[in-house]
């Protein structure tokens, strides 16, 4: 559990803060959404990030038990898969990536990100 605690403090703030930021901050993000999937440079070094993130959380917890931590194995797989498309296909991100930098979906997207984060915090430093 004690691993589980310690990624949760890891990966829940750093959920929170981007969330956080594109709120505040939405259409300076959204032009960010749009150049990043328009550079394949980026979307690889993106993906490459991505897929190291993944790896080092599942080598430390892929634990499928039930309970809160799963959710830190299921975003590992998330990352490790992300990073692989990422660096696999970078310059076929800019199909993908038109709707996602649509206003609402990107708002929904980091509400969600931004309670996952909440709850990952919560759980890892008083859970």
């Amino acid at each position: 559990m004690e691993t589980s605690k310690i990624l949760a403090r890891i990966i829940g703030p750093t959920m929170i803060v981007p969330a956080i930021g594109m709120l505040l901050n939405f259409a300076e993000y959204q032009r960010f959404y749009e150049e990043f999937s328009k550079s394949p440079s980026l979307c690889y070094l993106g993906g490459f990030m991505a897929f190291i993130l993944g790896l080092v959380v599942l080598q430390f917890h892929n634990k499928w038990q039930a309970g809160w931590p799963v959710l830190i194995t299921i975003l590992g797989w998330i990352a490790l898969i992300k990073g692989l498309i990422l660096m696999l296909f970078p310059g076929a991100m800019l199909n993908l990536w038109q709707p996602i930098t649509a206003g609402p979906v990107l708002i929904i997207s980091m509400t969600i990100s931004c309670a996952v984060g909440v709850f990952l915090t919560i759980k890892g430093y008083w859970g």
